[in-house]
């Protein structure tokens, strides 16, 4: 379910409010006053939250629904970051975020999805730290804006993030929440199908490598694999996917050249 708010509809906006635990203070409730978009259902709205977000830099916030908890983030481009949170590569190697291990231990169905704040990448991480400051969201254990924004891991740090999420063990209770929400319409890809065309790139994908090339250095790394490659990059596996669909090099982030490479 989707709202657009305005300073029209606070009336609607009082009773969602107040139907939802946890929201009588006025820092939370602000959260819903001043938002954009609320997406009620992240998981369902999947393909609207898409459409509304593909071209779109902002800030958007997480809300637990059954503690009330808050996360906020921001996103240049702003689908490409809240992407990461459908994907199980993104939720097993970035446990050590407060907020991937809310979302894994509840699952993305028990969660809220906001959207803050449209801007451009210049004021983007003062519009995410305005935002911080005053919801004060307990899933931002660092209070600092952007700390990530742009950041490389080495592949050191990438094997110890692996290393680390392939030793963790969920309890049952949360391996439970896990597969529920991803059951039947949970699952994105539900009621689905691979055209032909997919499945031919798909195909044609395995047999390639990812060079990345440092613009700045002129360093250059070299993954076996596409996920490999977005996990250095710091960006979703989709968008090298979709760039890849038309070009077998580009560069992301006005920084790093991306190359498809032939095994």
């Amino acid at each position: 379910m989707l709202f657009y708010l305005n300073d029209l509809n606070l009336l609607s906006l009082g009773f969602f409010v107040k139907s939802m635990r946890y929201y009588s203070d006025i820092s939370s409730n602000s959260i819903f006053k001043h938002a954009i978009k609320v997406y009620n259902d992240p998981l369902d709205n999947r393909d609207l939250i898409y459409n509304d977000n593909k071209n779109k830099i902002g800030v958007y916030a997480w809300i637990n629904n059954t503690n009330g908890k808050i996360y906020i983030g921001s996103g240049d481009p702003l689908y490409v970051r809240l992407s990461d949170y459908y994907q199980n590569w993104f939720l097993s190697t970035r446990v050590r975020l407060y907020i991937v291990r809310a979302i894994v231990k509840y699952g993305l169905n028990k969660f809220t999805l906001v959207i803050l704040e449209y801007t451009d990448s210049k004021n983007l991480i003062t519009c995410e730290q305005k935002w911080i400051d005053l919801l004060k969201p307990e899933y931002n254990l660092n209070p600092s804006a952007g700390n990530s924004k742009g950041y490389i891991h080495t592949a050191e740090s990438l094997e110890k993030m692996h290393t680390a999420a392939v030793g963790r063990k969920h309890s049952e209770s949360v391996k439970k929440s896990m597969s529920e929400s991803r059951l039947g319409i949970g699952n994105s890809f539900f009621g689905k199908k691979h055209t032909e065309e997919t499945k031919e790139f798909m195909k044609k994908s395995r047999s390639t490598a990812v060079k990345v090339t440092d613009l700045k250095n002129n360093k250059t790394s070299v993954y076996d694999t596409r996920v490999k490659a977005a996990q250095a990059l710091s960006v979703s596996r989709r968008l090298l996917s979709d760039k890849f669909k038309t070009k077998e090099s580009f560069v992301i982030k006005d920084a790093y050249l991306v190359e498809l490479i032939k095994k």
